[in-house]
């Protein structure tokens, strides 16, 4: 490979790690291709991207973009799984991934530039997606709205209530 060539290469992997919200390192060795581009396009369908990355490009990369790293995590066949929006949905997708191809091993990342353990990454994979999360915010929300709803409703019709036995206590008096 040219050192032009392998220039390009990190300066991309540097620019998706600028702009990623968390990183994965994954080893694919033993995974059939099909499977590979499969994960491809569930990840990019997740706003992320998966990207097989020589391990000396990668570092220069992590290096440029002050991201710390153990040496352990950089050896073997490696792969960068990108997350540009949701970070637990691609963790998801990699969990998911994992019981289908046992070969396809989690190795670690960063969140938020933040180190991750792979125990940490499966409690990540274990939590709600950002899209429950904000459904749960609403649903939260919208609570106590409808309980004051219901009890302003309540009031109305009390206060007709009371309005209509006014009424009719007057005109039974006209009435007399």
């Amino acid at each position: 490979m040219q050192k032009v060539d392998k220039e390009k290469i990190w300066q991309e992997v540097y620019e998706k790690l600028q702009k990623s919200e968390a990183v994965f390192v994954v080893n694919y060795q033993g995974i059939k291709v099909e499977s590979m581009n499969e994960l491809r396009r569930s990840l990019k369908n997740a706003q992320g991207e998966i990207k097989v990355v020589k391990n000396t490009l990668a570092r220069i990369a992590l290096d440029k973009a002050g991201i710390p790293y153990d040496d352990e995590l950089m050896r073997g066949q490696n792969a960068f799984a990108f997350s540009y929006l949701d970070a637990v949905q691609i963790a998801k997708l990699l969990a998911d991934a994992g019981k289908k191809l046992p070969q396809l091993e989690v190795k670690g990342g960063w969140l938020n530039r933040n180190p991750l353990k792979p125990e940490e990454i499966k409690r990540l994979a274990q939590l709600p997606s950002r899209e429950q999360l904000i459904a749960q915010v609403v649903g939260g929300m919208k609570a106590p709205i409808t309980g004051l709803v219901g009890v302003l409703q309540g009031l109305l019709r009390n206060l007709v209530g009371v309005l209509q036995a006014i009424e009719e206590k007057k005109n039974a008096q006209k009435e007399d």
